[in-house]
Order: C-alpha cells, then structure tokens, then sequence
C-alpha cells in the first residue's frame, strides 16, 4: 500500500516552480482564474495544482486495490524509481511522467523525492517498462447525456440549510425571504436552457458518481452566480448542493478540459 497524499508520499521542493515548468511542457491550457474567488499562495497555475493533486490521489487509490498484474499500468514503482501518468500531453501528443525518486535522506518519513516531471522520450524513463497508462475513470464510458426533459427535483430549504452552500451564493440575497422560491425558480430555467443548448450541463465526479453542473442565475441573466450538482435519479434528477462556478470548473477539470461557455469565460 502507498500513501494516497502527494505530500505525504514524497518531498517535493519548489513545488509552484515545478507546476510552472509543467504547463510549458503541456498543451497550453489556462490554468489560472482571471479574478480568484479568494486569495491563493500559487496565483499561477492554481487548477493546475489540484488536478494534479488529484491525479496522484486517484492513481494511488487505484494502484492500492488493483490485482498484482495490472499495477504497473497504474503507478510504477520498482526498486529506486516510481511515476506516474498525468494524464496531461505536449503540444507534439507526448505523454508526460510525474517521476520520484528513493528519497535518500534519513531524517523524513517520506520514502519518495520528486525528480521531475518527464515525456515518454525522456532518459529519465529510459528503463520503466511498462509504462503506466494514461488515468481513466471507468464511469467515463457509462456517462449518457443529460437529459433536459427530465424532472430537476431539489429540496431548496434543506441546501440552504448548510452553511457552506449559503457562503457561495451572492451577499446581496442571502437573507432574502423567498430565497428558497429563488433557487427552485432558477435550476428549473437552467432547466430550460438546456433544452436549446446541449452543451449547458457539464460532468463531475463525486463519491465515484457522475453527477452534472448546471449554471444558475439568482442576480444576473447574463452571468450565472454559481452551479448546482445533480445526481441522475430513476427517471429525474437530484439537487445535492451549490458550487461556485470556480469550484465546478476544478471538479469539471479533472474528468476534462471544461468547454462550456459559462466556465471558460473564468480562466485565463
């Protein structure tokens, strides 16, 4: 078994300057809010870093419970060396490697030093074999397209009972008494827009379920204030809770590169 954190599995110095020298290795790609919703150490390549926090998370899930014969497809480690895929590419469709090392050094309980992050071509690979593939969420294949004829059901009081879900929503309408009609009023719209745009509802995962991102205006009709996640139910769909639009463009980017309109207009 290895550890599932990236921190707790290796010591990594200089860790935003590595996540700079990696989105101009990879296929250019914003990887920064033109305006974050709150202050950030990493003002650089912020989504960067958690996508690939989250890889290295999965990868290491996935390699703890898959049968001995496919492990090295999921997260090599052999002696002195480990990587893994970053599921991220070179301009020239070269896969690229998140590479350790044995960590060497007697006064850290991290086993693992991070080398750096390297092409298939690289040197630094010359003698991995397999190569670990690219990470592939099985749920992926069994995702249908959402279905805006379908019921959106949301119970609007008990989301707006949670603390975090009221921080989300705009300042200006958080103690509004219809509040709760607001919302209702809102997701069914998104609703309806998805009926003439197909492209509206965005995919995530959560708890290993797909679950689906519509935009919801409250203040704006022109920019939407935040996302709802909806859970595909036996025949209709389930409000669970509020995102920003920040939160459901990271969550969105570690299935693939978001393209909706009303999430890319957030990075630069």
């Amino acid at each position: 078994m290895i550890c599932v954190d990236l921190f707790s599995f290796a010591y990594i110095p200089t860790w935003f300057e590595q996540l700079y020298e990696l989105s101009q290795l990879a296929t250019p790609e914003p990887w920064r809010f033109k305006i974050p919703d709150h202050e950030m150490q990493n003002d650089q390549t912020p989504i960067l870093e958690r996508y690939i926090n989250q890889v290295f998370r999965k990868q290491a899930v996935d390699y703890n419970y898959a049968p001995p014969e496919d492990a090295d497809y999921i997260f090599y480690i052999r002696n002195e060396f480990a990587c893994l895929h970053t599921g991220l590419y070179t301009p020239a469709l070269k896969a690229i490697y998140m590479c350790f090392e044995r960590n060497k050094k007697r006064d850290t309980l991290r086993q693992w030093y991070f080398k750096n992050f390297a092409t298939e071509g690289s040197p630094t690979l010359k003698y991995v074999n397999p190569l670990p593939m690219r990470p592939a969420h099985a749920l992926l294949q069994q995702i249908p397209y959402f279905d805006p004829e379908k019921e959106i059901r949301i119970n609007a009081e008990h989301i707006l009972q949670d603390d975090e879900n009221v921080k989300r929503l705009p300042a200006s309408i958080r103690t509004a008494w219809n509040l709760p009609l607001l919302l209702e009023t809102a997701v069914e719209m998104a609703r309806r827009k998805a009926l003439v745009d197909w492209n509206l509802a965005v995919p995530q995962v959560f708890q290993n379920r797909i679950q689906y991102l519509l935009p919801i205006h409250l203040t704006n009709m022109a920019i939407p204030d935040l996302a709802i996640a909806l859970s595909a139910m036996d025949g209709y769909y389930i409000g669970h809770t509020c995102l920003t639009r920040q939160m459901a463009y990271q969550n969105a980017r570690l299935l693939a590169r978001p393209t909706a309109g009303w999430l890319i207009d957030l990075v630069e």
